[in-house]
């Protein structure tokens, strides 16, 4: 008998399951849809909007135009929607320009739940987040930095304690809290520094050891932050040398070849031995030349024909090639005589 009311119990509940079912699929009236959708449409309910019109498209025909005027109202949907969106993209960026990062947040948040994965709103929340933790993370570091500085300040001071009264309960109690702290601010910026080397941040990494190192000396620690700095010094280099090369490749591309020149220079002022900028400075050096020597040749050959402007034209190109060039300055002194001498002359005819 019980076997018998527990199928029957089973029976039930499927027929309820049923009909709930079918109820759930059974599309309301249009009139009524269409009271959801403006209701819907007052709180930015988008996702319900959109699985509504959805349901629409899927279960009713072409020729059955009863919810048409519901559809029609698909374009007004859609401007709703991209006004939504931009003005939550508009407060939260506000909210954050004036500090209020969680209030920013939050906005995010309510948008995207009436507006499930819309791409630029998480595109938007994703970088709110990341500036908001990357500044959580400086102020910690700061915070830290602080910590051990002020603990480092003290360490003389109560290494001076110790040894004037090291019998002293109320200095030893003193000495105990002090050690505890200066052994937990050691650890956090132990873990700090290994941080900081699995990122590759070496400039964090230097400073967390160093700090560390003065809180509690080891030859380890020192051996590490050695090396640290002497990798920085490396890459401060090839940096240095990176973007001299590049502003060389710029000024030689736009014919500024005195200016390439003096890239060059900075570029063998870092590393001397550099085989590759020494080629190139004997290159530019060669090509400078060559202009050189044809500008001052056809600067001799307008002077010849006593066009002496265009023959000062032609020398000062020059010197501008090799600014140092006493045979050019010659060239460019007695050309501009001769020149005052002419126009004095006309002046006085």
């Amino acid at each position: 008998m019980s076997n018998l009311f527990k199928l029957y119990q089973h029976i039930s509940l499927l027929f309820l399951y049923l009909a709930i079912s079918s109820c759930a699929l059974i599309q309301p009236s249009p009139d009524i849809l269409n009271k959801n959708i403006q209701h819907w449409l007052a709180e930015n309910e988008f996702d319900d909007i959109d699985y509504a019109l959805n349901r629409i498209d899927r279960n009713n025909s072409t020729d059955d135009n009863k919810y048409q005027f519901i559809l029609d109202q698909k374009l007004i949907i859609e401007t709703r929607k991209k006004k939504f969106i931009a003005n939550t993209s508009t407060t939260a960026k506000k909210l954050k320009q004036s500090n209020q990062w969680q209030q920013a947040l939050d906005t995010y948040n309510n948008a995207l739940q009436k507006i499930n994965d819309e791409p630029r709103l998480k595109q938007e929340k994703t970088a709110l987040l990341k500036e908001r933790d990357e500044q959580v993370t400086a102020l910690k570091k700061d915070m830290l930095m602080q910590r051990a500085n002020a603990l480092i300040s003290y360490k003389k001071v109560y290494d001076k304690l110790i040894k004037l009264i090291p019998k002293d309960y109320a200095a030893q109690v003193d000495i105990n809290h002090y050690d505890k702290d200066r052994i937990k601010i050691t650890n956090q910026l132990e873990l700090c520094g290994d941080q900081a080397m699995d990122d590759n941040r070496l400039i964090q990494a230097s400073d967390c050891y160093s700090l560390s190192n003065k809180l509690d000396p080891t030859d380890q620690k020192e051996l590490l932050v050695t090396s640290i700095n002497k990798q920085l010094i490396k890459n401060s280099t090839k940096e240095s040398s990176d973007k001299s090369l590049a502003a060389y490749y710029a000024a030689y591309k736009k014919h500024q070849y005195t200016k390439a020149r003096s890239h060059l220079k900075t570029l063998l002022g870092i590393n001397p031995s550099h085989a590759k900028t020494i080629a190139l400075l004997d290159a530019l050096n060669k090509e400078i030349n060559i202009m050189a020597l044809e500008k001052i040749n056809l600067g001799n050959e307008l002077y010849s024909k006593k066009r002496i402007d265009d023959a000062l034209k032609a020398w000062r190109q020059a010197l501008l090639l090799e600014p140092d060039n006493s045979e050019i300055i010659q060239l460019i002194n007695r050309a501009e005589k001769v020149s005052k001498k002419i126009q004095s002359l006309e002046e006085t005819q």
